[in-house]
């Protein structure tokens, strides 16, 4: 159990807003809980699982040296992957859990609102013995078959299964014998009550809504399951009624396939789409959570928006921090790299200048700058650092000053003020450059200047719905514009007028567009 204020930090980093709110009233959170088990699983992280018990009164195990720990080579392996290997193995673990007892006849879901059957008696008959992630693989494949978007009865899919594949979960004679050699139905670990607490009686086979009343269940419990959590189908409860028997049947009465679905079994995902405007936006389309674009591009902007798609704004502080954090870094190169084309020339000049904000500089107090051959041994006992050769940072330079001159080395010493260095004498030899007589002498060239005149056009805007759709289209037109998201205005370009009135040409089908000349 974390502390609530942990609890609070990571509800926050989740895209379900209700998880903040479960935080406050439960001091937990049903999707922490879940990240938490998936990232365990999948072994980002490590942590004491067994516990010890305190004693014979003891029911639940205590964790004395709980630590986790994250295992970030595993995880980096994992955000490496293409964003359809990714979403493959992270399908492929979710199918691979729950057997038997665990199983969606037994167990409720992340999302889960139906209720279970009893688990009483489930360790024995047919439930350990069925192929619980072979039946989940099949009837993902019968899902993709259906057109998206969609809407389908839950009735009409059982009718179908019942009708083409009734044994895709249950054998037709399974094998089965309880304790005392007694042979087993298919159905006698399934169990209807008249309340929740009542274990009831098994489910007669013969009854010609057997396979409605067991595997139908399944079907449900499966839709609300995996496919529901990773936004597979869209699923539709009925109004509960005063409920006869026990668990519900009938409750999940509709689905509608997601066209995402058929691609991500074909493992034909694609990834993420990075768009960079002269505004220095940074807007990232994807299909699946774009983490490893995100690490990316997160040190070098401010995250502006969170939904569908993920807008973000290049900063100068950023990229020179990025930059004094990692000399190498290739900012421009990294963001050519992610939109695969050319950088506005705009954001191409200013990225080179705020890169170069972020080299790393060293600032020494107290020390002195020595210039002299490469072999001084002289200096050894009061270099500090050795920049290049024959040049050395050292301490205490009246001192070594003075074991200069007893050695008779002929040195001279030179103070420079705060505002200039000081010149020189002549015939003194240095490795810096000086500035020669004819220099001095010539006189200055006199700069050629071009003006360039832009006739620019400022568009005001009445709201922030119709300014952001108008922005992304500009975007992947890659239209130069300069936005302002606090006043809601709009400028570019006078050349660049026909690319903006094609972009609000497009929006015609959702807006009523007039334009408004003031001043």
């Amino acid at each position: 159990m974390l502390s609530k204020a942990d609890q609070r930090r990571l509800a926050k980093l989740l895209s379900d807003p209700l998880a903040a709110q479960q935080v406050e009233q439960n001091d937990s959170s049903d999707w922490v809980d879940y990240i938490d088990d998936l990232a365990l699983e999948l072994g980002f992280v490590t942590y004491d699982t067994e516990g010890e018990y305190e004693g014979y009164t003891s029911q639940e195990p205590i964790f004395p040296d709980n630590f986790i720990q994250f295992d970030e080579k595993v995880y980096q392996k994992f955000i490496d992957l293409s964003p359809a290997k990714q979403e493959s193995s992270l399908l492929t673990h979710l199918l691979s859990g729950r057997p038997g007892g665990d199983s969606e006849f037994f167990s409720s879901s992340l999302l889960g609102q139906l209720d279970k059957f009893n688990t009483v008696g489930c360790g024995l008959g047919v439930v350990p013995l069925l192929d619980f992630v072979k039946a989940r693989r099949f009837l993902l494949k019968v899902l993709a078959e259906c057109p998206p978007g969609q809407w389908f009865s839950t009735a009409s899919l059982i009718e179908h299964l019942k009708q083409h594949h009734r044994y895709f979960l249950i054998p037709e004679k399974p094998n089965v014998k309880n304790r005392s050699g007694a042979k087993w139905g298919r159905y006698e670990n399934f169990h209807e009550g008249t309340s929740l607490y009542d274990r009831g009686t098994p489910i007669p086979e013969k009854d010609s809504d057997a396979f409605q009343r067991v595997e139908g269940r399944y079907i449900e419990r499966f839709l609300e399951d995996v496919p529901w959590t990773l936004k597979y189908v869209d699923v539709a409860f009925g109004k509960r009624s005063k409920q006869q028997v026990y668990p519900s049947l009938g409750v999940l009465q509709g689905f509608r396939v997601s066209e995402f679905l058929s691609r991500a079994l074909r493992e034909q995902i694609a990834a993420p789409r990075v768009t960079v405007t002269p505004s220095f936006d940074a807007y990232i389309q994807a299909e699946t959570y774009p983490a490893k674009t995100l690490a990316q591009l997160t040190p070098l902007c401010e995250l502006v928006k969170e939904a569908t798609s993920f807008e973000l704004k290049i900063t100068k502080q950023k990229v020179a921090a990025a930059r004094a954090a990692d000399p190498r870094l290739d900012v421009v190169a990294l963001l050519q790299q992610l939109t695969g084309t050319e950088l506005p020339g705009n954001v191409l000049r200013e990225l080179s200048a705020w890169s170069e904000h972020g080299e790393k500089f060293v600032l020494y107090r107290g020390l002195s700058l020595l210039e002299a051959d490469k072999d001084l041994s002289a200096s050894a006992a009061f270099t500090v650092e050795t920049p290049a050769p024959g040049i050395y940072l050292v301490r205490s330079p009246a001192k070594l000053f003075a074991e200069l001159e007893r050695q008779e080395l002929i040195p001279l010493r030179v103070k420079h003020s705060d505002g200039q260095l000081t010149p020189l004498p002549k015939g003194t030899r240095t490795r810096f450059a000086k500035q020669t007589a004819a220099a001095k002498k010539a006189p200055k060239a006199k700069t050629k200047v071009t003006l360039t005149r832009v006739t620019r056009v400022q568009l005001a805007f009445p709201d922030q719905p119709f300014f952001d759709d108008l922005i992304r289209l500009l975007a992947e037109t890659k239209c130069p514009i300069e936005a302002d998201r606090k006043k809601l205005l709009l400028s570019y370009s006078k050349s660049n007028e026909s690319l903006v009135n094609a972009a609000l040409q497009s929006l015609k089908t959702q807006y009523q567009v007039k334009i408004q000349d003031v001043g």
